[in-house]
């Protein structure tokens, strides 16, 4: 397996297993920077989205690119927060003015806001349109999926993001979206802020055991199930050795003991509650 490994999505796009996430990467030459340095070790997938304030600055990064790698190289997930419900057209062409592109690869409803079967709807229509070569969701659990059947949506989300890690692992939600033909997306794939995951000592036996770093091995155990991760940094030597993740392959029985460290332990916030969420909770949409 090579770094650009990638996924084929149920309509036949390629998405790459392993991308760089920017969500609280600093808008401006920090994120610019990033986005520069993970293409130059080779990653050719960036996710972003518009209440991160940092699609301008993903879109420089990506003007930084040598000439020999071409848009076309390059996968760009972007996702449509709740302001621009209403009309998820120009949410969009906003989104596309900042990143300075014709078109993402990927389009993503954020969260199960109110109306979101309705802006799922929508979605389709600018997928057919061609402003965006996929759809999905984000923070979606099985009934939300659901329910976008039961409100008249023609077209199968491509991709469903959520939080997953060893203490999260979403074992039922994977197994649904394998049966439904939905790539699963992991983001805080090591588990968020704040996380111990990395020092956990059976993680770090089997990373003593490969020689490699038990971010890796953590990295490893999603891809091997088959999920896209989208792990996030600003240090360049992290960013570097979070794709070192495709040289080795763990054994069945070390999957199984990262297997054994779940226990449904979400940090995000529980997407059927969102729209009870105090609105000054929310991140604050600043110019870019």
């Amino acid at each position: 397996m090579h770094i650009k490994k990638d996924i084929i999505l149920n309509n036949g796009v390629s998405m790459p297993l392993l991308g760089l996430g920017v969500f609280r990467t600093p808008k401006g030459e920090i994120t610019r920077s990033v986005v520069r340095t993970a293409i130059e070790y080779g990653y050719r997938h960036i996710d972003t989205a518009r209440i991160y304030c940092n699609e301008k600055s993903v879109g420089l990064g990506l003007l930084d690119k040598t000439p020999d790698i071409k848009r076309e190289d390059i996968f760009i997930t972007t996702k449509l927060w709740k302001d621009d419900f209403a009309n998820p057209r120009q949410g969009l062409l906003d989104s596309l003015k900042r990143l300075n592109l014709d078109y993402v690869d990927l389009y993503l409803l954020h969260w199960p806001f109110l109306n979101y079967e309705k802006a799922y709807l929508e979605l389709e229509k600018l997928y057919k349109e061609g402003l965006c070569r996929a759809i999905g969701v984000s923070n979606f659990k099985i009934h939300h999926l659901e329910n976008l059947k039961k409100c008249g949506a023609t077209i199968t989300p491509m991709v469903n993001q959520v939080e997953c890690h060893p203490e999260n692992a979403e074992n039922e939600l994977l197994a649904y979206c394998k049966q439904h033909d939905i790539a699963l997306e992991a983001y805080s794939p090591l588990g968020g802020n704040s996380n111990n995951l990395t020092v956990d000592p059976r993680i770090v036996s089997i990373a003593e055991f490969y020689k490699v770093k038990p971010s890796q091995v953590i990295l490893r155990w999603n891809i091997q199930r088959g999920v896209i991760v989208i792990p996030k940094s600003v240090h360049p030597e992290r960013i570097l050795e979070n794709s070192k993740v495709f040289d080795f392959e763990l054994k069945a029985q070390d999957m199984f003991a990262i297997n054994s460290i779940n226990c449904n332990k979400r940090r995000a916030f529980d997407s059927d509650k969102i729209n009870e969420r105090p609105k000054e909770s929310f991140p604050v949409i600043e110019d870019e």
